[in-house]
């Protein structure tokens, strides 16, 4: 009887110590901890921040989350400066003050507290599997939650000394630090240094920003969606797209356009990888010591509908 005692005893610390253990995995981590241990006492309003961060609470007017986080319909988790900072309450315990302070909390917990309200833009287990997430970027490393008043916004640095992608633009947008090529040159100077060189997409020129063709937030959805390398190129050259009788195997198989352009720059005149025949010689090698045409096989009036023809299945002039 003793001995079953015992394992019964023993049984139930387990069962106990299995409880417990579930029970603080199942809790949030920091910042959504404070969100899910407060009560509706906890919430002190916007009002109350205004004495020690007066700047901040006027220029929050002008954010785009002013016009969601200021209707008082929403729960009180989802207003003014608590939605984001967590519940005022916390932040004035002077034994133990909490709250949620963008600069000084990590990638991770500030990405998870904006998806808090921006879930529908992507999830936490998309935004994990992207670049940006696993180059520790976070939502606030391009945007901002206290955007100056309008023609207070950074001033774009036009010179073109250190950044080629950067436009005057009357403000930034979607709550952007700065513009978004600069954003993105920022961290990307080698696809920016690109926009330098003679033959460019004309993101300089402020034509083309860098979200025409690259999908700044990914979902599972959009990547489903995701048009192909061709299908990106021709939603602005549509008279590149065909369908043709005859096909150039170049735009519809291994990287499609970019077999033969480069996306950001080139030396080259349209974009070109390589000048001249030696484009052409990388897959006609057959051609490149007999066929002489000319500089370029394009240009000696043989082989002019190099994306694909109608006419003649070796793209000739007819």
């Amino acid at each position: 009887m003793r001995l079953e005692t015992i394992v019964l005893a023993i049984g139930m610390v387990s069962l106990v110590a299995g409880a417990a253990q579930q029970n603080r995995q199942s809790e949030p981590k920091f910042p959504l901890s404070l969100f899910a241990k407060a009560t509706e006492d906890d919430y002190i309003g916007s009002e109350s921040c205004a004495p020690c961060h007066g700047e901040q609470v006027k220029n929050f007017k002008y954010s785009g989350h002013a016009s969601y986080s200021n209707n008082p319909k929403l729960a009180h988790g989802y207003q003014g400066c608590e939605s984001c900072h967590g519940p005022g309450k916390f932040h004035l315990d002077e034994d133990n003050p909490e709250n949620i302070a963008y600069s000084k909390i990590t990638p991770k917990e500030i990405n998870a507290a904006c998806m808090r309200c921006h879930g529908e833009t992507m999830s936490a287990g998309e935004w994990h599997s992207t670049a940006h997430a696993q180059g520790n970027v976070s939502c606030t490393s391009c945007h901002q939650i206290h955007p100056k008043p309008f023609g207070e916004a950074e001033k774009p640095d036009i010179s073109g000394a250190s950044n080629p992608t950067v436009v005057a633009k009357p403000a930034p947008k979607k709550l952007l630090k700065s513009e978004e090529s600069k954003l993105c040159a920022d961290c990307h100077k080698s696809e920016a240094a690109q926009f330098r060189l003679n033959s460019h997409h004309p993101v300089p020129e402020g034509r083309l920003e860098c979200s025409d063709c690259h999908a700044v937030h990914p979902t599972n959805k959009s990547r489903k969606d995701m048009k192909s390398v061709k299908g990106a190129c021709v939603s602005c050259h549509a008279e590149k797209a065909g369908p043709f009788v005859y096909e150039h195997d170049m735009g519809t198989i291994g990287d499609g356009c970019a077999e033969c352009h480069r996306a950001h720059g080139s030396h080259n005149p349209e974009l070109l990888k390589s000048f001249s025949r030696g484009l052409c010689a990388q897959c006609h090698t057959e051609k490149a010591t007999t066929h002489y045409p000319g500089r370029t096989c394009w240009t000696a009036g043989c082989h002019v509908a190099m994306h694909g023809s109608n006419t003649d299945p070796n793209f000739l002039k007819r």
